[in-house]
């Protein structure tokens, strides 16, 4: 049984951002975090980068050309958070990696030969991938001797049973390139669960859940039966599923090909188009935050279908997932739209009375932070409020493989 202590630096990219957090294992302690902001991308406002150390802030502005730049940066103010506490010592660096194609299943220490491999996933999520892949490769060469980790977003998803993972092509297709829904957001499916069944005094084993991890950027709703995912809204790519910031979702594969004929069009720029140009940018126009639409829906007619179809597309999803579990005992909200838009949240369990779900307005409304039981005491299935914690689910996967 594991009682030694360790640091595991956790590196979280996104597409203009890269998140870290040093974190005491296996105790779950948070010592520093932090986020560099607006990184690789042209805007008016400075790239910074916000540094937490025992809740003690510093900000940095630099100029973030790159990932990796950052990532210099952020490895120099943790080394004078190391000259002045020896404790703050990196054990093991843990990334948060998307998309592992048919190569990997669960976390992986990185090797030369787990470097080949990952550099056959770099189309596979063309936003993430990439960029992870340069951070591992910049680890490998600069801290050689400080074991390294990748924990996967869809590993919480390789239960999901095989009728509801294969997709209806051709079989010798499916099996060359490994296809199947991967599904995506599984760490934070995975630890959302853990909080809601610890939050209810319930075994994760008895309960059938259903997680919506309502982002800014990516979205996803999770089946959760006995522990297992069985189902998620997001495919083979992130692109499927939830109407999303800049991402269509689900749409007529024969529309596409409609598109892409009628207008002459790459498959580069359709790819765009799908993935960087649909979504609610396409509908709303003026913005892809979900929060300027809900700002504007009383005013404008464009505002208020755009909220109307991602809503939908919502209960579509919990409709489905709904049949799946026979009913949810457990309905989850969660990520920054889940948490913070009461507006969505109320529109959202809007008319589903019929599946046991019903929400306290009251209680909805006057939510502020941490999890909160917001549903009626009529209700069937519990409705929660559980801020996300992706960061402590890396490290956890990576404290396991030492």
């Amino acid at each position: 049984m594991k009682s030694k202590k360790k640091m595991i630096l956790v590196l979280n990219c996104g597409s203009s951002s890269l998140k870290y957090k040093l974190i005491q294992m296996p105790d779950e302690k948070e010592c520093i975090c932090g986020e560099a902001q607006r990184v690789g991308i042209k805007t008016n406002k400075k790239s910074v980068i916000k540094h937490v150390v025992f809740e003690k802030e510093t900000v940095v502005y630099k100029d973030l050309p790159s990932h990796v730049c950052a990532f210099n940066e952020i490895m120099k103010l943790l080394e004078k958070d190391h000259l002045s506490n020896p404790d703050l010592k990196i054990a093991a660096f843990a990334h948060r990696y998307v998309h592992p194609g048919k190569f990997f299943t669960d976390t992986t220490k990185v090797t030369k030969r787990a470097i080949k491999k990952l550099e056959k996933t770099l189309e596979l999520a063309p936003i993430h991938n990439p960029i992870a892949f340069e951070l591992i490769k910049k680890c490998m060469d600069a801290y050689a001797s400080v074991p390294q980790y990748i924990v996967f977003d869809t590993t919480f998803h390789k239960t999901i049973p095989a009728s509801l993972a294969t997709y209806a092509l051709p079989l010798d297709v499916i099996e060359k390139y490994g296809i199947r829904k991967m599904g995506f957001h599984g760490l934070s499916h995975k630890y959302v669960m853990q909080q809601a069944c610890r939050f209810l005094d319930k075994k994760e084993t008895t309960q059938r859940i259903i997680s919506c991890h309502l982002g800014t950027g990516g979205a996803s709703i999770c089946a959760i039966k006995n522990g297992e995912s069985i189902n998620n809204s997001m495919g083979f790519t992130p692109l499927e599923g939830l109407i999303m910031n800049t991402r269509c979702g689900d749409v007529d594969l024969g529309l596409v090909f409609y598109i892409m004929f009628k207008e002459q069009y790459s498959i580069e720029k359709i790819n765009s188009i799908l993935n960087n140009k649909s979504g609610i940018l396409g509908l709303f126009e003026d913005s892809s935050d979900l929060r300027d639409v809900i700002h504007k829906t009383k005013h404008e007619d464009k505002a208020h279908k755009t909220f109307k179809m991602y809503i939908k597309r919502i209960k579509k999803y919990i409709g489905f997932y709904s049949l799946l579990l026979k009913k949810s005992d457990i309905l989850i909200f969660t990520d920054s739209i889940g948490q913070e838009s009461s507006d969505v949240r109320k529109k959202v369990v809007q008319g589903l009375e019929f599946l046991g779900i019903s929400i306290d307005q009251d209680k909805n409304i006057k939510y502020t932070e941490g999890i909160k039981d917001i549903s009626s005491d009529n209700s069937q299935t519990k409705i929660l409020i559980v801020p996300t914690n992706e960061e402590i689910m890396i490290a956890k996967e990576a404290y396991k493989e030492f």
